[in-house]
């Protein structure tokens, strides 16, 4: 599996232009066969304050709490955040409706 992730390159495609190649230094590939088994042991590590799911390609933390509780969520944003820097990857904080 070692060879899979490594010496891949990558590009970016807007209309019939096509960006240089470039070698991404972490994270799965997408669109591969193999991507939705490798992405959750990449993340495995991943731990919150609060509960985490662990999806094929995305993870989503939340937390439920009563109105006069005091939230931690701020915490497991601010592990994540660390985490992803630490690992090479982004947090997209958009919600991706389709």
């Amino acid at each position: 599996m070692a060879t899979f992730l490594l010496d891949r390159t990558q590009r970016v495609k807007i209309g019939n232009e096509y960006s240089h190649s470039g070698h991404p230094n972490g994270g799965v590939p997408q669109g591969t066969l193999s991507g939705p088994k490798c992405f959750p042991v990449y993340i495995n590590d991943l731990r919150t304050t609060v509960p985490l799911y662990k999806y094929v390609d995305d993870s989503t933390l939340f937390e439920i709490c009563d109105r006069n509780d005091v939230s931690v969520i701020q915490e497991s944003v601010d592990i994540a955040a660390r985490w992803t820097e630490q690992n090479d990857m982004k947090i997209n904080g958009k919600n991706q409706k389709k």
